[in-house]
């Protein structure tokens, strides 16, 4: 017995690993070649508690220095320059998810490995939170009614937990900037009216993505776009809905060669939409969506702030430290327990993290949401 019990524990020590492995191995932004440890990356990971005990932590963010900062003929001593700092603290949160077998019987009739099934599948089930967190911290979503184009409500757990504030509480677009179509680091399609006048003919456009870069690289304090092969580089996430319109635009489809001419060698560039005006266009089906006929008329809740008059798309153009990401030391990353006197079995996994848009001086640090309409499929 000795011998089985060593075995079993062994077993679940090699899953927890390689659960864990294959949830941050293979998240799209790893992937992607955007996340990492370095500020270069749009999901700045901090690793810390992985070998430390604490439940919250501060990623310091840095302004550029004055362009009129040092000196010709006077002395420097006195005249050095000081860099403007912030700091955004992010909070460590646990999320588990679970799967239970039918029973022995249902195993028998399955050709194929149930429990290996089962460990893919949560592995995967993980991977899709933490992305679904990573771009609803960016869009500032609040709303607790906020859908997916097929109507799967994404605002709460299956427990009734708020799955929006899951480890720290994203950061809306302040509702001034929403009311006047433009802000530091927001553009409405229709930045004359505002997101009030938002038609669903307002639809991305390249001239939409120009304007963008420009807020992103003017804006006080300027954004720091990403360097890849010795290039500045923005990364705009969209949805499959708004790159549709794109790819019937004129303009935009004179220009979309450049992404395979330039992505031969560097993971950034795999599957992009295409480049305008040196922003990478990224397709991702977890760029929020707002119907305003199930959730409301706003991102943030129905009446708070600027209402929507159309479904909306919030389109994300990122540059370097838009979000924090801490990871924490797992202590149960695998568990298998047995019900019915032994004849079910149930896979438990969990994550131990946390996610935050990084916010500098009360603006968002490596992040613009563009919101825009889009041609309905249906």
């Amino acid at each position: 017995m000795a011998n089985i019990a060593l075995n079993a524990d062994i077993t679940a020590k090699i899953w927890s690993k390689e659960v864990y492995a294959n949830i941050i191995d293979n998240l799209y932004f790893n992937a992607q070649g955007m996340m990492g440890e370095g500020q270069n990356n749009i999901v700045q990971i901090q690793n810390d508690f992985q070998k430390k005990k604490g439940d919250t932590k501060t990623f310091s963010l840095t302004a550029k220095h004055s362009p009129t900062a040092g000196v010709s003929s006077g002395e420097l001593e006195g005249n050095e320059s000081r860099r403007d700092a912030y700091s955004e603290t992010v909070t460590l949160a646990q999320y588990r998810c679970a799967e239970r077998l039918d029973g022995k019987l249902d195993e028998q009739k399955n050709a194929f490995d149930l429990r290996s099934d089962a460990r893919d599948k949560l592995s995967i089930q993980g991977q899709e939170f933490i992305e679904r967190q990573i771009f609803l911290k960016m869009g500032g979503v609040t709303n607790q009614l906020i859908t997916t184009i097929n109507g799967d409500c994404l605002g709460t757990f299956d427990d009734g937990t708020n799955f929006l504030t899951w480890s720290n509480s994203p950061d809306k677009v302040p509702d001034a900037d929403s009311a006047a179509g433009y802000g530091a680091r927001y553009l409405c399609a229709d930045y004359t009216n505002g997101a009030d006048s938002l038609a669903s003919t307002d639809l991305l456009t390249p001239e939409l993505i120009s304007r963008a870069a420009v807020k992103a690289s003017t804006s006080t304090p300027k954004m720091i776009p990403l360097r890849v092969g010795g290039e500045n580089f923005w990364i705009m996430f969209i949805h499959p809905w708004q790159a549709l319109d794109l790819k019937n635009n004129a303009r935009f489809d004179q220009s979309r060669r450049e992404a395979a001419v330039r992505g031969k060698d560097n993971p950034i560039f795999t599957g992009a939409l295409g480049i305008w005006d040196k922003v990478i266009l990224k397709e991702h089906e977890y760029v929020p969506f707002l119907d305003i006929s199930v959730a409301g008329n706003n991102f943030a809740a129905s009446g708070s702030g600027t209402d929507f008059s159309a479904d909306c798309f919030r389109a994300l153009l990122c540059g370097r430290q838009a979000v924090g990401f801490m990871r924490g030391k797992n202590t149960n990353e695998w568990v298998e327990e047995t019900f019915d006197y032994g004849n079910q079995t149930g896979f438990a996994t969990s994550i131990i993290g946390g996610i935050q848009k990084l916010m500098f001086n009360s603006k968002a640090y490596g992040v613009i949401q563009i919101d825009t309409a889009a041609t309905a499929l249906v």
